[in-house]
C-alpha cells in the first residue's frame, strides 16, 4: 500500500546534514519525539524536532511508530557503514529511499510524474500539477513544500536566511534553467528548474544494483522499459545512461548479464538472485 499524499510535516525545514544521525541515536536510546525533553536531547527547537521525525520517516530510517529500520541500523549506527553520510553513494541511497517511500510526496511526484509532463518547472508548475492531478491542497502549502524540496536538492535560494546546504545538493540533480533575454518577463520573475536525464557518473554501481534488487524482490529477468520507472526516473537516467550502467554491473558479479537484441535490452541474474544487503556491505567495506 502506497503512502498517502503528504505535503507538510517538515515544518518548512529541509533535512540538515546530521539530522538523520541525530534522529537515529535518539530513537536508539528509546526516546520519544513527543516527550517534553526531546528538545533538550536533540539540541534543536521544537519545530525542528517535528522536522527530524518527518525526515526519519521520509528517508525510511524509521516507520510511523518510530521503529528504526534495518537500513538505518546498517547505515547510521556508530559502527555502521557511513553514519555521517560522507560517501556520495549514501546520498544516492537516501535519494532512492526518499522517492520510494513517498512520505515526502513531492520527491516522487517531481521525479516520476511532473518531470514527464513539464521538463522545466517551478513552484507554480508544481502547484498546478498537484491541484489538477492529485486533489485539493492549499496552494501556499504546496509552495512551501516546493521551497523545502529545492533546499534539499539545490541548496540556498536567493534571499533565504538559512544558508545550510541541502542534504542531497551534492547529487546535482536539480539545475536552474537558463532564461534567454527574449523570453517573457513573467518567466524571469521566478526561477525555473529542470532535472536532466543522463548517465550519472557519481552513482555507484552497487547502489544502482541495490535499488534494482529492492524494487524487484522477485524475478531474475527485466527489460530496460520495466526498469525505467522505478530506476531510470528515480536516478534521472535516460535509457542510454541506464543501459551503460547496467552493462557495467557484470564487474560486480559475473552472474549478471545484459543482452541487447534489436531494440530490446534485458538484464538477467543467471544464478540465484543476489542479496541486496550483501551488495551494500561489500560496497562500504571497500
Amino acid at each position: 500500500m502506497s503512502e498517502p499524499l503528504n505535503f507538510s510535516g517538515h515544518e518548512t525545514f529541509h533535512c540538515r546534514q546530521f539530522w538523520l544521525k541525530k534522529g537515529y541515536d535518539f530513537l536508539k536510546e528509546e526516546r520519544s519525539f513527543t516527550a517534553d525533553d526531546a528538545v533538550a536531547h536533540l539540541g534543536v527547537g521544537k519545530n525542528m524536532v517535528t522536522a527530524i521525525r518527518f525526515w526519519m520517516r521520509a528517508f525510511e530510517m524509521a516507520d510511523e511508530n518510530n521503529n528504526l529500520s534495518d537500513l538505518a541500523h546498517h547505515l547510521l549506527d556508530d559502527k555502521g557503514w557511513d553514519p555521517f553520510l560522507e560517501d556520495i553513494g549514501s546520498l544516492w541511497l537516501l535519494h532512492y529511499q526518499l522517492v520510494k517511500t513517498g512520505h515526502a510526496s513531492i520527491a516522487r511526484i517531481i521525479f516520476k510524474d511532473l518531470r514527464d509532463r513539464n521538463p522545466e518547472f517551478n513552484a507554480k508548475t508544481y502547484s498546478d500539477f498537484v491541484l489538477s492531478e492529485k486533489g485539493k491542497v492549499k496552494e501556499t502549502t504546496l509552495e512551501k513544500d516546493f521551497s523545502v524540496f529545492l533546499r534539499n536538492y539545490h541548496g540556498k535560494e536567493s534571499g533565504e536566511i538559512d544558508d545550510l546546504s541541502g542534504l542531497l545538493a551534492d547529487l546535482e540533480l536539480v539545475s536552474v534553467a537558463k532564461v534567454e533575454a527574449e523570453e517573457d518577463a513573467k518567466r524571469k520573475e521566478r526561477k525555473v528548474y529542470y532535472i536532466e536525464r543522463k548517465k550519472r557518473p557519481s552513482l555507484p554501481l552497487p547502489i544502482l544494483l541495490y535499488a534494482i534488487l529492492d524494487s524487484f524482490p522477485e524475478g531474475r529477468s527485466f527489460n530496460l522499459n520495466t526498469l525505467m520507472d522505478p530506476i531510470g526516473k528515480t536516478f534521472a537516467l535516460d535509457k542510454d545512461g541506464l543501459y551503460e550502467l547496467l552493462s557495467e554491473l557484470r564487474t560486480l558479479d559475473k552472474s549478471i548479464t545484459v543482452s541487447r537484441e534489436a531494440s530490446v535490452v534485458e538484464l538477467q541474474f543467471t544464478k540465484t538472485r543476489l542479496d541486496r544487503w550483501a551488495i551494500l556491505n561489500n560496497y562500504y567495506a571497500r
